[in-house]
């Protein structure tokens, strides 16, 4: 069903009818840093479904000058241009910034500019961006056999049918609502995580847990921990005498499906999300299974990338899933989080791109005493049971609002109040 069989008042135009777009600066690498005073933003920091995540402590900061133009302030409305992966998922992604002087336009992102806003609402642009019809658009008139690029012209030429403005101001309320929602519980979600992650380190890299006694470190101690002390009665043990790892193993091809046949297949981290994987690709083989709870680690590059399996999945040759053999899942999550900060890093900075069972079972980590670990699970254990709540409401609401984008932009829904 088209628009203008539900509306016919909407009518069929194209893009470029409302504004025009300004490509990126193209920032000098001798001047990229893991820290500086603005962050320059890349294709991977735009999510799939619109908006900017940025990535902790992998960000890529900007220390040298540059023309100030560059420099986005609030409400500037950027584009993904260019794709690195060939089925291009974030052609197109839109974002607006929400902080002044802090973030960099770099040449991968188109800016819209010159938009006419008597005829075109922010808002619903924004949406309409995130619409199947018109990122499919974009995404064809894309070029490069790797790394995907469309062009201001081509996204002129995308088409599009439009309401009134005012349709459109209700329409864009009705859909931020469920983005406000989204976000208010995004919010929550990285307090509780800082406070989990704020009690592990007070704990178990401060030393500070309760009752703990301090002696000095022996050499290897003091190597793993980077301390001068240790406490008394803990011990250093390998992740493979703490944990049952379970490596990952690919079965053929022939047995994936996206029909929800059989569990979720995760060969890697393409579905990894901030804490639980997204499902979309299934596997009739019950090869290498991760149960629920078990820590998902990336054994290929990025190694280190971590996600907790929220039902039972099979796991591929990217992966390996890791269960405490006391129970302690929570604090093992913790444990590794924490080690494994940076990616593709493994004892003491040594660069890894892959790593192997051995390696895995050789990870020395510290193991306290089962009393200290047994009070951490009782703080923490709530926290990550409201983390998994709050997760399962921020992605029905996801699933909610991506039903209801494409029947409100496209103005298949009659009989809401928008008109």
């Amino acid at each position: 069903m088209t628009a203008s069989h539900t509306q016919p008042n909407w009518r069929k135009t194209k893009l470029g009818d409302y504004f025009r777009i300004k490509h990126g600066y193209a920032f000098k690498g001798e001047f990229f840093s893991d820290e500086g005073p603005y962050v320059l933003l890349t294709p991977g920091n735009f999510q799939v479904d619109g908006g900017i995540k940025l990535k902790g402590e992998r960000e890529k900061y900007y220390t040298g000058d540059f023309p100030k133009e560059f420099l986005l302030k609030r409400g500037d409305f950027l584009i993904v241009m260019t794709d690195l992966t060939q089925n291009a998922p974030i052609l197109g992604s839109p974002a607006l910034i929400k902080e002044d002087d802090k973030f960099l336009h770099n040449q991968r992102l188109g800016k819209i500019v010159e938009l006419n806003e008597s005829e075109m609402d922010r808002m619903f642009l924004y949406y309409l961006f995130n619409t199947t019809s018109v990122r499919a658009q974009i995404k064809a008139s894309a070029t490069g056999a790797t790394v995907r690029h469309t062009a201001p012209d081509r996204i002129y030429a995308v088409k599009v049918e439009v309401p009134s403005l005012s349709i459109q101001r209700r329409i864009a309320s009705i859909l931020s609502a469920y983005d406000d929602l989204i976000e208010n519980n995004a919010r929550r979600i990285k307090i509780l995580e800082e406070m989990a992650r704020l009690i592990y380190r007070e704990w178990f890299v401060e030393f500070r847990a309760p009752g703990v006694k301090l002696r000095k470190a022996t050499p290897e101690e003091k190597k793993v921990t980077g301390k001068d002390v240790f406490p008394v009665g803990w011990e250093l043990k390998r992740l493979g005498d703490m944990c049952t790892i379970v490596m990952g193993q690919s079965p053929k091809s022939e047995f994936y499906n996206e029909k929800g046949e059989g569990l979720p297949f995760h060969q890697g981290v393409t579905d990894f999300g901030d804490r639980f994987p997204a499902n979309r690709v299934y596997c009739t083989v019950e090869n290498r299974i991760a149960e629920t709870g078990d820590v998902l680690f990336s054994v290929r590059a990025p190694v280190g990338r971590i996600n907790i399996a929220n039902k039972k999945i099979v796991i591929g040759r990217g992966l390996c899933a890791i269960r405490s053999k006391t129970g302690s899942q929570t604090f093992v999550f913790q444990q590794l989080k924490e080690q494994f900060q940076e990616e593709d890093t493994m004892g003491g900075g040594t660069i890894f791109k892959s790593v192997t069972k051995e390696d895995m079972h050789g990870i020395k980590a510290v193991s306290p005493t089962p009393d200290v670990i047994v009070q951490f699970e009782e703080i923490v254990s709530p926290i990550f049971k409201e983390l998994e709540v709050l997760t399962e409401k921020c992605g029905i609401l996801r699933r909610t609002r991506d039903l209801l984008l494409p029947k409100l932009v496209s103005g298949e829904v009659e009989k809401l109040s928008i008109g």
